[in-house]
C-alpha cells in the first residue's frame, strides 16, 4: 500500500464525527447514511417475526423508527430483498411518544386500566385505530378518544371481529402486509404488575393475529421482561417463545459498521471507498433512496473475516502490543468490549474506537496507525464507563449493586458477593422506588427493581435471586466451577480487578 494513497486527513475526521448520542430521537427514522443493513439482522427485521429480543444498545429502537420510515424501510428492502419490504405498511404499536397519536401513552393506559378496561381490548382498539385509517373502514370512532376507543371494542367485540376480517382482505386483496411495531415496551406501566398485565394481553392479541396473514405484529423486547415467566402463563404461549429472535452482533456485523459510517461520511466516503477499491480491491455499491445515495459495504468487507482484518491492519495496530503475545486488534477489540453473554453493543464499538482515536492522537498526532494498541487501551476504558451509563438507565439499580465490589477481584465466588451486598443492604435499598412512581412524568421511565427479587425460589436468599438478575442482563456469568466472573465491559468501569485483564477505573 502506498502511503501517499491512504486517506489519513479524512479518515481523522470520520472518527472524530462518531456521535457521542444517539443521532434519531425516539420515533424519528435515523438518517440514511447511518443505516447498515446488518446481514445477520434479516431474521429480526422479517415482519413474520414476532418477537425480537435485545440488550441495551443493540438496535430495538433503532430498527423500529426505521421500519417506520418510508425511506429507510426501503433501503432495507433494498438490501434484504426475501423480506418483500415494498408490500409492507407498518404503523406504531407502541413506542416512547407520549402524544396518543398512534398508541396510549403510558399515563393513558393507566387512566385506561383504571376505568378497567381489559389489556387485550386496549390493544385491539390500538391496532383497529390504524387498519381503519388505512383500509377506509367505515363503523370506527376515529374521531374519539382511547377511551371510548377501547370501550366500542370492549362492547362490541363482534364488530372489532368483523373489522378485523375486512381489514384483512382488503390487504390481501391489494398485495399488501401491514405491520405493527411495538417498542419501549418497558414503558408500559409504572409497576411490574402493570407492565406484565399489558403485556400478556398485547402477546394473546398477537398469537390470535397469527391467522391473519396480511396483519404482522413485532415486538422488541428486553432480555429480562422476555425471560420473566409471569408474562407468557397463558395457553400456546411457546407458539411465540418458537418465534422469538435474538438481536445480535456478530463480530463481522461490527466491523462492517465500521466500514460502512467510514464509507457513507459526508466528508471522508469517497476518498475511503475509492482508496478500499484501489488498496484492497473492494468497491461500494451506490443506492439511490428518494434523493439520497447510501454506499452499500461490499459483500466481503461484510462477512469475510480475514478481508475485515486485512483493511483493519491498514487503519490500526496489527497486536494489542509489540507482537502476537498480546493478541490481534481484529479479535481483541470485540472480546473486550462483550457483556457476559458474548454481546457487544455496536455503541460501544464505535465509541471505543472514537475514543482511541482521540488517544492515539494525543500520543502520536498526524502519525500511523491511526488506531495504537494503547490509545485502543483507553478507548476500551471510556467506552466501559459510557457503557455502564447506558444500562443504568434502563437498569436503575446497579450502580447500588456494583458500588459495594468495588475493589474486589474476579473471578469470585457467590458467597463473596452476597456477603458484600448484605453488609450494604443493597437488596432493602434496590427493592422500592427512590420516587412514587405515580408521580413521574409523562418521559419518565418508571423505576422497575429486578423481577427476580420478587420471585426468589424457597431456600435461597434474595442476594442468589439478585445475582441471577445481574447474570440474565449480560453483567456476571457463571463459570464451569461455579465462581462469577464480570467482562472487561463492566469490570474496568465498575473499579473492579482482574489479573492480567485492562487496568480498572479508580
Amino acid at each position: 500500500m502506498s502511503q501517499r494513497e491512504f486517506p489519513l486527513a479524512e479518515l481523522h475526521c470520520a472518527f472524530e464525527d462518531i456521535p457521542d448520542e444517539v443521532a434519531h430521537h425516539q420515533t424519528e427514522p435515523p438518517p440514511l447514511r447511518e443505516v447498515y443493513v446488518v446481514p445477520g439482522h434479516e431474521k429480526a427485521l422479517n415482519p413474520e417475526t414476532p418477537v425480537v429480543v435485545g440488550d441495551r444498545g443493540t438496535g430495538k429502537s433503532f430498527w423500529s423508527a426505521a421500519l417506520n420510515g418510508e425511506e429507510t424501510r426501503l433501503l432495507i428492502g433494498r438490501e434484504l430483498r426475501k423480506l418483500r419490504m415494498d408490500t409492507v405498511r407498518v404503523s406504531w404499536g407502541f413506542s416512547a411518544a407520549t402524544d396518543n397519536r398512534w398508541h396510549p401513552s403510558r399515563r393513558v393506559l393507566r387512566s385506561l386500566r383504571g376505568q378497567g378496561f381489559e389489556a387485550e381490548d386496549i390493544w385491539r382498539a390500538v391496532l383497529l385505530h390504524h387498519l381503519a385509517g388505512a383500509c377506509g373502514l367505515g363503523g370506527w370512532p376515529a374521531g374519539a378518544d382511547w377511551a371510548e376507543r377501547v370501550r366500542r371494542v370492549a362492547e362490541a367485540p363482534e364488530l372489532e371481529e368483523r373489522l378485523l376480517a375486512e381489514a384483512h382482505d382488503r390487504l390481501q386483496r391489494l398485495g399488501k402486509r401491514h405491520l405493527f411495531v411495538f417498542d419501549a415496551l418497558d414503558r408500559l406501566g409504572d409497576d411490574w404488575r402493570a407492565i406484565r398485565d399489558l403485556l400478556q394481553g398485547l402477546l394473546r392479541v398477537c398469537l390470535d393475529l397469527r391467522a391473519y396473514r396480511a396483519i404482522r405484529t413485532k415486538l422488541f423486547l428486553r432480555p429480562d421482561m422476555w425471560e420473566d415467566q409471569a408474562v407468557s402463563q397463558f395457553p400456546d404461549a411457546s407458539k411465540l417463545h418458537h418465534g422469538r429472535v435474538l438481536l445480535e452482533w456478530r463480530r463481522v456485523d461490527l466491523y462492517g459498521l465500521l466500514w460502512h459510517w467510514l464509507g457513507n461520511h459526508p466528508g471522508a466516503g469517497a476518498a475511503f471507498r475509492d482508496w478500499c477499491k484501489d488498496a484492497h480491491g473492494h468497491e461500494f455499491e451506490p443506492i439511490r433512496i428518494g434523493s439520497e445515495t447510501v454506499y452499500a459495504v461490499p459483500a466481503a468487507l461484510r462477512t469475510d473475516q480475514d478481508e475485515q482484518a486485512k483493511l483493519l491492519e491498514d487503519i490500526a495496530s496489527r497486536y494489542m502490543g509489540r507482537d502476537r503475545r498480546r493478541g490481534r486488534t481484529y479479535t481483541w477489540l470485540p472480546t473486550h468490549l462483550a457483556d457476559a453473554k458474548g454481546q457487544v453493543s455496536p455503541r460501544s464499538f464505535l465509541l471505543a474506537l472514537k475514543h482511541a482515536h482521540t488517544a492515539t492522537q494525543d500520543r502520536l498526532a498526524g502519525g500511523t496507525p491511526l488506531l495504537h494498541y494503547e490509545g485502543i487501551k483507553q478507548g476500551v476504558q471510556e467506552a466501559s464507563r459510557i457503557r455502564l451509563k447506558e444500562l443504568q438507565e434502563d437498569y436503575p439499580w446497579i450502580q447500588q449493586v456494583l458500588a459495594p465490589l468495588q475493589g474486589m477481584t474476579v473471578p469470585c465466588t457467590a458467597k463473596e458477593l452476597r456477603q458484600r451486598w448484605h453488609a450494604e443492604g443493597v437488596v432493602q435499598a434496590i427493592s422500592s422506588p427512590p420516587l412514587d412512581n405515580a408521580e413521574l412524568k409523562a418521559d419518565d421511565r418508571a423505576y422497575l427493581p429486578p423481577h427476580a427479587l420478587e420471585y426468589a425460589p424457597p431456600g435461597r436468599s434474595p442476594e442468589d435471586a439478585l445475582i441471577q438478575a445481574v447474570i440474565e442482563i449480560g453483567v456476571l456469568s457463571r463459570m464451569a466451577d461455579g465462581r462469577l466472573n464480570m467482562p472487561d465491559l463492566f469490570r474496568v468501569a465498575a473499579g473492579i480487578g482482574r489479573r492480567g485483564g485492562v487496568r480498572a477505573i479508580r
